[in-house]
């Protein structure tokens, strides 16, 4: 079975462990070759993504036995990438570009994610995080 044909138009992935964010890009990989997705625009989900997952561990607080929902959906406008998990509550669009970290190049990618994607939602629950963002496509 190929790629498309085992994805519809949407997916929601639990990831976790210490390859939760080789898992992550693999599945937003996997994702928008199904959706036939042009390079570039599959490449820049596959940053977001990484970039996004890679902080939860990094600087969230995840540990290896903690899991990350991932969903994604091919829409009209874009990709909506939608993720929940038990992590320090951080709201990348509020965070202060002062926060970076030049001498590591920390604070790029969060500036990326911000360039390229359009903030829909973010919560913090009882449940733990939610951030919903809209990776929008190239005019």
């Amino acid at each position: 079975m190929s790629p498309r044909e085992s994805y519809s138009n949407r997916i929601t992935r639990l990831l976790g462990g210490h390859d939760a964010v080789s898992q992550a890009t693999q599945e937003a990989r996997d994702f928008a070759e199904a959706q036939q997705l042009a390079s570039d625009e599959s490449a820049r989900v596959c940053v977001v993504i990484e970039e996004l997952i890679a902080n939860l561990y990094d600087h969230g607080g995840l540990t290896e036995a903690d899991m990350v929902e991932l969903s994604l959906g091919n829409e009209a406008g874009g990709i909506r990438i939608i993720i929940a998990d038990q992590g320090k509550p951080f709201d990348p669009w509020s965070a202060r570009p002062n926060e970076a970290r030049p001498e590591r190049g920390g604070g790029v990618g969060i500036e990326i994610v911000r360039a390229w994607a359009q903030f829909v939602d973010y919560a913090v629950t009882a449940e733990g995080n939610r951030l919903e963002l809209l990776l929008l496509r190239r005019q």
